[in-house]
């Protein structure tokens, strides 16, 4: 029996392909002819049944992973597309974060700088105290005469211990504007009386004033007792700093001056 089958080429004679007609393969079935059918129509009559035929075969298993895949594409959209906004988001933080560190930082340094200067001047300050009463200790002569060569190698001296009163005293404030009032009335007001009996008022009256003012003066004593030890105090403090400054201390005038050498006399009024 002659086959039908024409010579065939190595590669179509070598494909693993099966020709095996299989008993689930199904029968080619010819639609037939519809008479007064024009090409076109059969063509589109065709392909209907071909797209209704496959899709007969698609099992609702997949159309349900057809149809979420979709959802899934849009998903994984946005999903990319957080991950890319919250990359830029969190450089952008951690940019901040580190600016306001470094400032953060900065500042705090420089309050521990002006931190430990005013305690080193509190040190000195206490140092240059001690080393004035003779109670200051090796580290503190040391710290107060390193700090007297810097201010000689800058030309300049140490500030005073004690600044100057900027408030004035008791008396200034308050007995001595009511003597001011006092007198001007004394002197612009006539006395009252004419005659002998003002005279006698005139004297009764100064005598008066006079008891007045005595008093006033005894309690600007009384109250002024406590507030004038304490700046005398202050002041001889102050004078101590002073002749210190200008005479040295008295490291600096060992070996200056002699052993027998007379001192100074001093006089009440230099105290002041």
């Amino acid at each position: 029996m002659a086959s039908r089958m024409g010579p065939r080429s190595v590669k179509d004679a070598t494909r693993f392909t099966s020709t095996i007609p299989h008993a689930t393969s199904k029968a080619a079935q010819r639609t037939p002819r519809i008479p007064g059918e024009t090409p076109e129509q059969r063509v589109r009559r065709l392909r209907q049944a071909h797209l209704a035929a496959q899709h007969a075969s698609i099992s609702k298993t997949d159309k349900f992973i057809d149809a979420s895949r979709r959802i899934f594409d849009v998903a994984h959209r946005w999903t990319v597309g957080s991950i890319v906004v919250f990359t830029v988001v969190a450089a952008v933080v951690s940019g901040y974060s580190v600016w306001d560190m470094v400032r953060y930082n900065r500042a705090r340094r420089a309050e521990w700088v002006e931190a430990q200067k005013l305690l080193e001047a509190d040190e000195l300050a206490m140092a240059r105290l001690a080393y004035i009463k003779g109670e200051a200790t090796e580290e503190q002569i040391l710290l107060v005469e390193e700090a007297n060569q810097a201010a000689e190698a800058r030309g300049e001296k140490l500030p005073p211990l004690l600044e100057a009163p900027s408030h004035r005293t008791h008396f200034e404030e308050h007995i001595k504007p009511t003597f001011k009032e006092n007198t001007e009335e004394t002197v612009t007001k006539p006395s009252s009386g004419k005659g002998v009996l003002g005279v006698f008022s005139g004297v009764l009256g100064g005598g008066e004033k006079k008891e007045e003012s005595t008093q006033s003066l005894q309690d600007y004593q009384t109250q002024s007792a406590e507030s004038g030890a304490v700046k005398v105090r202050l002041e001889e403090a102050m004078a101590a700093e002073r002749e210190r400054q200008q005479n040295g201390g008295p490291l600096d005038r060992l070996g200056v001056e002699p052993a027998g050498g007379s001192t100074p006399n001093k006089s009440w009024w230099k105290f002041w």
